[in-house]
């Protein structure tokens, strides 16, 4: 049986998590991963609360950018993203995860409201988390807890780091809109029917509400930035706290090393179900880079936490959506 483009993709990013799986487990020292379960089981309550802070920061991030005359209850915006990222979790990340939010509020906030609060809050904490990884990286490139091999790595990534900011600057100072001109450009040089449809016009309406949300608040710009530092702060915690569960604490620099690396390379493997092995090789690497004991007992740890959200995400997935009237756009 020929199979799909999406099918292929699918079927390789799992082989290349297996393979990285694999390869993480001959990396971790295993009888001390194991020898670590019991003390980190005790603790898990208060390894899994920075990741609870961080789920309500990102909930209170995506409240704030609705307009407040179609703005969903809070609850129901916490269930909403706990769900879709749940879903998403076991397929290629984001794909799913952001339609999804759409489709469960519809029959509280009109799409292209939803939508655009979305968009404005993957955009604003994402700028800021770049900022952020950027910094680290910078700094680490001459710190004497990072190996000069690894210095080169992290000097790697601040480069990234800015080029995406210098980029995104001379996106977002220019005036105006951007992505309804530009089809209505192709539509009048082309003729083509897909780029006066309804799915370009429902583009450019998201894109225009999602720009009227920045350019008319800017407080709201700002609650998104420092939830974002807030945010890498609580992933930074959860590091030191299972660190010090399992008898080795690092210091707080440390714990931002290995949250800089890991976060830059989610996005490697963000089209891996479940981020499968990406995410266990990532920490085991810079954890050995490090000179740290207890890589294994961190990338247990992520794991446990990631699946422990996404069960309780599928747990509270919104299973009224669409039994009322959708509310009408705006």
């Amino acid at each position: 049986m020929r199979r799909s483009v999406p099918q292929i993709i699918s079927l390789t990013a799992i082989l290349i998590g297996t393979a990285l799986f694999a390869a993480t487990l001959l990396l971790i020292d295993r009888a001390q991963t194991v020898e670590a379960l019991a003390r980190l089981g005790r603790a898990l309550p208060l390894v899994l609360l920075p990741s609870a802070l961080w789920h309500l920061l990102r909930t209170a991030g995506w409240f704030a950018c609705f307009p407040v005359e179609t703005r969903p209850s809070f609850w129901r915006v916490f269930r909403v993203r706990l769900a879709a990222d749940g879903v998403a979790y076991f397929t290629i990340r984001g794909v799913t995860s952001e339609p999804l939010r759409v489709l469960l509020l519809l029959d509280h906030t009109p799409a292209t409201v939803s939508a655009a609060a979305t968009v404005l809050e993957r955009t604003a904490m994402g700028i800021v988390s770049v900022v952020i990884v950027g910094l680290c990286a910078g700094v680490a490139t001459s710190s004497d807890a990072v190996p000069p091999d690894w210095q080169a790595v992290f000097r790697g990534i601040a480069v990234a780091a800015i080029v995406i900011l210098i980029l995104t600057a001379l996106l977002l100072t220019r005036s105006g809109r951007y992505i309804g001109p530009l089809f209505a450009w192709i539509h009048r040089r082309t003729g083509w029917a897909w780029t006066g449809g309804q799915v370009v016009a429902f583009i450019s309406q998201v894109e225009a509400t999602c720009l009227h949300l920045a350019r008319t608040d800017r407080s709201r710009v700002r609650v998104l930035a420092g939830l974002a530092v807030a945010c890498f702060g609580m992933m930074v915690l959860e590091v030191l706290l299972v660190f010090w569960a399992i008898g080795s604490p690092v210091s707080m620099w440390a714990g931002a090393i290995i949250e800089t690396f890991t976060r830059t390379a989610s996005i490697f493997g963000g089209a891996i179900p479940a981020n499968l092995g990406a995410l266990e090789a990532s920490n085991v690497m810079i954890v050995n880079a490090l000179g740290l004991a207890g890589a294994g007992s961190l990338a247990l740890a992520r794991r446990i936490r990631s699946l422990f959200w996404a069960a309780l995400g599928l747990a509270l997935y919104p299973r009224d959506t669409i039994r009322r009237q959708p509310a009408q756009a705006t």
